[in-house]
């Protein structure tokens, strides 16, 4: 099996055939992604939900009584701070969730999906905790990453800019400045798409170990990296944008509808609007991950096409250094 996998996942691509192929495995396979991952992501939708929910229904109130107390320099309500703790546990176990439903999908492909691992009476999906742990550190890393470049680049920047803490004194200088700062920030971090993917792949590597090795190759193949990332997050923002625009409307309605209420308007929506807005949060949520997780198989053969061309490149300069020690043979 492994030499199956490497005779399909090692083989030399351009950057629309790595396009191409991915998500022509992801439609072939979709039945099969889905068999292997709907338990994770079933849960991933009801924290979505309810996250979604809250802060559509609960949020307009905490923000308008935020609000009040600054102006009257009280202390902030407690329901203000339990709502923050609740959606900020929701951001939490939801990004697990997410994170374990990408890591079962990349079992799958490590596998060509060749088998769907299902455990229990009633057939349900099992996690590979491998590939989870190694998904969650590659993240959790990619994140700290971002965070670093952040306190490195942009929070000098503003300081040295004379940022001031009101939001409508930043000038138009400063704003270019930290977006091109945000733009160079994602760009040091693209490489990383190989190295991350790499890591989780192939098991018997160490992260930082491999950041150190191969963060320059993915530098040697940025632009490669970058027509993949970037085709990959246009076609994951079409889809989405046009499959979850029910949700959309749904909130910015909602949303309005519930800080009018708290400036003395009525409310304008059914009592039942929360009810409504979690199932339809719940389906966008369901279908939102599926989209996302097309670029997993973009990113597959990427990275495969990368390794196969740093192994014919290797292969050449031995053949090179070969020749020209027999060349120098009397």
């Amino acid at each position: 099996m492994k030499n199956q996998t490497k005779g399909i996942l090692m083989k030399s691509r351009s950057a629309s055939a790595c396009i191409k192929e991915g998500y022509g495995l992801y439609t072939k396979n979709f039945r099969k992604t889905m068999s292997s991952s709907w338990l994770t992501a079933l849960l991933y939708s009801l924290v979505c939900s309810a996250l979604c929910t809250i802060l559509t229904a609960y949020l307009p109130e905490t923000i308008t009584q935020t609000m009040a107390t600054r102006a009257t320099n009280s202390a902030l309500p407690a329901n203000g701070i339990v709502v923050a703790a609740v959606i900020l546990a929701l951001i939490i176990i939801g990004g697990l969730f997410e994170i374990a439903t990408y890591s079962c999908v990349i079992a799958q492909l490590k596998d060509e999906f060749s088998s769907i691992r299902k455990v229990g009476k009633w057939r349900l999906p099992a996690l590979d905790r491998t590939t989870f742990v190694r998904t969650l550190i590659a993240t959790v890393a990619n994140m700290l990453i971002v965070v670093v470049l952040l306190a490195i680049i942009v929070i000098p920047t503003g300081m040295l800019l004379g940022m001031p803490s009101g939001a409508g004194d930043i000038s138009t200088k400063s704003l270019i400045v930290i977006a091109l700062e945000l733009i160079a920030i994602m760009m040091l971090v693209l490489p990383m798409a190989f190295v991350s993917m790499k890591y989780i792949i192939r098991t018997d590597t160490r992260l930082w170990r491999l950041i150190a090795t191969d963060y320059k190759v993915g530098l040697k193949h940025f632009g490669f990296i970058l027509i993949v990332s970037v085709v990959s997050c246009i076609v994951i923002c079409l889809a989405e944008y046009v499959l979850a625009l029910p949700a959309s409307i749904l909130t910015t309605a909602n949303y309005q509808a519930n800080i009018g209420v708290y400036y003395g308007d009525p409310l304008g929506m059914p009592g039942y609007i929360n009810y409504i807005s979690a199932v339809v949060f719940f389906i966008a949520g369901f279908i939102q991950i599926y989209i996302r997780i097309s670029a997993l198989f973009t990113s597959y053969y990427m990275y495969g096409s990368i390794e196969q061309q740093e192994e014919e490149r290797r292969k050449f300069k031995e053949s090179g250094m070969n020749q020209s020690q027999i060349s120098m043979l009397p």
